[in-house]
């Protein structure tokens, strides 16, 4: 199976949202109810994926057979004033969808996501996962995230 990685276009929008979309319902059944998955069609999901395709961001996605099957988007971020950190990155979201999983995108999305850090002076990548999400910690702290911070929080709706 030849996978091909290679940065997004605006051709690309609408199969990224929809991937995303589909990241959100994973995580509103799996991790949190309170995710509003609606938020990759509404204007300011829209707004963010153009964005981080055209101007600010790294936008990746992998093909199989001409198919998206996976994507990548990070962009530069601002290090918490209380730290010494040069330049820092975000990986902001990531999907490969299910049947593709267990074959080294995620891997290569990542890595290349890497190569763009490196690229744009970045010393620090930071990336967040639901706290249950036990495979996606996995596969970040196999890629060399280790872990920083802890956020809790307490719903007050009950």
């Amino acid at each position: 199976m030849e996978i091909e990685i290679r940065k997004a276009t605006i051709k690309d929008f609408g199969a990224i949202q929809d991937l995303n979309y589909k990241l959100f319902i994973k995580e509103y059944n799996e991790y949190d109810k309170k995710l509003n998955c609606q938020w990759p069609f509404q204007e300011i999901g829209t707004k963010y994926y153009k964005e981080r395709i055209s101007k600010n961001g790294c936008v990746l996605v992998a093909l199989i057979k001409g198919k998206i099957v996976a994507y990548i988007i990070g962009a530069l971020a601002e290090p918490e004033n209380y730290r010494i950190i040069k330049k820092m990155a975000e990986l902001e979201n990531m999907h490969v969808l299910e049947e593709y999983r267990g074959k080294g995108i995620g891997t290569k999305l990542v890595n290349d996501f890497f190569k763009w850090c490196h690229e744009k002076g970045v010393t620090v990548v930071k990336v967040s996962a639901s706290a249950p999400n036990s495979q996606g910690i996995k596969f970040y702290r196999k890629l060399g995230f280790n872990d920083y911070s802890l956020i809790l929080e307490r719903s007050m709706d009950t």
